[in-house]
């Protein structure tokens, strides 16, 4: 049945429409290269002094480290990514009181904020760390299973191994304190929570409220009292990271809105991100608060719109931009996050990868179709033709894509590769957003052979490991297995641990794991070792060939089928 509108309502909606057509829409800003550089005042270093007993550390790595000043002790909420930056922020605390560090908060599971935690904790005595309770899984999940991509990408992301000229921040921070030979130490929590959480410690009471965002786990910290709110990553001086280009699970760009209005609701005077300066001021808080909301809403809704029009990912992500009144913020610069990034993200979290195109349900394999290609334009010398006039002409990004083709059949061709690093160059040296200019930069230096990235980077302390369980290391060890190499094998392996019950029997069944928390009968091969030698050999801290030799005792079975075993795990170097 057809639904008539009254008259009066068509009438309005044609006028609405008309007058939408005819308006004058300003035009966005744009952000630049130079507005980056002047960005990098944010990031000044210091311990900064937002209110009595509430400090700040800016400028010392990536994120932020806050300092609460309580009446026997100190509450410390993020910790820096690493054991060398939280050393650097809890020395500059020192000067300000030496009172013990009572508990810590981790705003949410991102390495940057929890890898210095054993730091502030050292010599404390029972500290307390307070998380939301999916923090642990979510960091496991990147920092074992994901390890060797998000490494990588992250490094192209932050240009990890640029020139100072080069980088000129990372948008929420100075630059991201892990570089070869950091440590990391992060605490597991002791305190976690599902929707909220209130106490009070060394006199300073507090409270924990769960605020998904950049990640499921975010919380924020609301000092009710005084009317401070520590935002975590769901409120920072740049659009927020809706997408991250280094790699991530989906992020609801609704519950991050959401979250943000539970925020907008306590009307706070102060607010202390987690990266980026405090915004002090009860009025200009409650309207950048309401810019960021509506600039999330705004891309989230307006790519469902699209979608509901037929768009594609590649379409609206070419025409979705922030409007004017939004894109003036201050604190809702491209200089982390990007709407078209953000768009391909919620479209992809929303319907997944098809983009409703019959031609890319069984696409060509990438090879054939850069062959075709390449022959369509008359063969490789013809086609590598066009990618160098492409370049000298200055159309960056068209020799960029080109270049894909042909570098996939002739890899070799040194016209093409010095024409694609000559346009990631220059791509990267006029993009104001940090991470796409990173990652220009630093893929143009792999091309060039002047960049070789490391699996790892980062190494965890003895102790941090210790306090892993171990049945994460055999999800590790899982997603290493090499599927080929162990195609036609059915191998049961049992693991007896000398310093802890635990016992596992580990399962390649041709190419697929299976791991059982006991020790199986039908175990070929049965092995004795450390679980503590067992972690450090997996986290890359012990040589694997030295200790299988000198720390692993067979039960039964041969060592040397041991190690051919354990040859099957290995990851696949590039």
């Amino acid at each position: 049945m057809k639904m008539l509108l009254p008259a009066t309502a068509m009438g309005a909606l044609l006028c609405l429409s008309a007058c939408g057509r005819n308006a004058a829409t300003p035009a966005a800003p744009v952000a630049t290269p130079e507005a980056l550089a002047q960005h990098s005042a944010e990031f000044k270093r210091e311990v900064l002094k937002v209110a009595d007993g509430v400090h700040v550390a800016i400028g010392y790595g990536i994120a932020n480290s806050i300092l609460l000043e309580g009446d026997d002790g100190v509450i410390v909420v993020d910790t820096m990514e690493t054991v060398e930056s939280a050393q650097q922020v809890l020395a500059a605390f020192r000067q300000i009181t030496d009172k013990p560090v009572k508990a810590i908060i981790y705003t949410h599971s991102h390495p940057d904020h929890i890898g210095g935690a054993g730091v502030f904790a050292d010599g404390a005595g029972d500290v307390s760390v307070y998380a939301q309770s999916d923090l642990v899984r979510n960091m496991e999940r990147t920092s074992i299973e994901l390890q060797t991509a998000i490494t990588k990408r992250s490094m192209r992301m932050y240009g990890s191994t640029l020139t100072q000229d080069e980088m000129v921040n990372v948008g929420i921070g100075p630059f991201v304190d892990v570089h070869e030979g950091s440590t990391v130490d992060t605490l597991r929590p002791t305190r976690e929570f599902d929707a909220s959480l209130e106490d009070t410690v060394a006199g300073i009471h507090f409270q924990l409220v769960h605020a998904p965002g950049e990640t499921e786990d975010q919380l924020f910290v609301w000092l009710p009292e005084r009317r401070i709110l520590l935002s975590g990553d769901n409120f920072y001086r740049a659009f927020p990271n809706l997408y991250t280009i280094r790699g991530t699970s989906y992020r609801d760009p609704r519950a991050w809105a959401d979250s943000i209005d539970k925020m907008r609701a306590l009307h706070p005077e102060i607010i202390v991100p987690s990266h980026t300066r405090p915004l002090v001021g009860e009025q200009e808080i409650e309207e950048e608060l309401t810019r960021y909301r509506d600039g999330i809403r705004y891309v989230y809704d307006q790519t469902l719109r699209m979608i509901n029009h037929g768009k594609t990912p590649d379409e609206i992500a070419a025409s979705l931009k922030l409007p004017a009144y939004l894109a003036d913020s201050p604190w809702l610069q491209t200089f982390y996050g990007d709407p078209a990034w953000s768009a391909r993200a919620i479209y992809d979290g929303m319907l997944g990868w098809y983009n409703g195109n019959p031609s890319t349900l069984r696409p060509l394999a990438p090879d054939d179709e850069a062959a075709r290609m390449v022959a369509l334009a008359g063969g490789v010398d013809a086609m590598a033709q066009k990618v160098v006039d492409a370049e000298q002409a200055g159309e960056h990004q068209w020799a960029l894509q080109l270049s894909d083709y042909v570098l996939r059949i002739a890899p070799d061709n040194a016209s093409v590769r010095d024409a694609r690093i000559a346009a990631l160059r220059a791509l990267g040296s006029a993009e104001a957003n940090p991470n796409a200019r990173h990652w220009y930069l630093m893929t143009a230096g792999e091309l060039a052979g002047d960049i070789t990235l490391p699996n790892r980077i980062v190494t965890p302390t003895p102790e941090m490991l210790a306090r892993m369980p171990l049945n994460r290391f055999f999800d590790g060890m899982a997603v290493n297995l090499d599927a080929q190499a162990s195609a036609d094998s059915v191998i049961a392996v049992g693991f007896e641990f000398t310093d802890t019950p635990e016992r596992y029997t580990y399962i390649v069944r041709r190419g697929v794991s299976e791991v059982v928390p006991e020790l199986r009968d039908d175990a070929g091969m049965v092995t004795q070792v450390s679980a503590q030698v067992f972690k450090e050999m997996l986290a890359q801290r012990r040589n694997p060939a030295l200790t299988l030799a000198s720390e692993f005792t067979m039960v039964t079975g041969s060592k040397l089928d041991l190690i051919r075993f354990m040859r099957l795990f290995v990851p696949v170097e590039d």
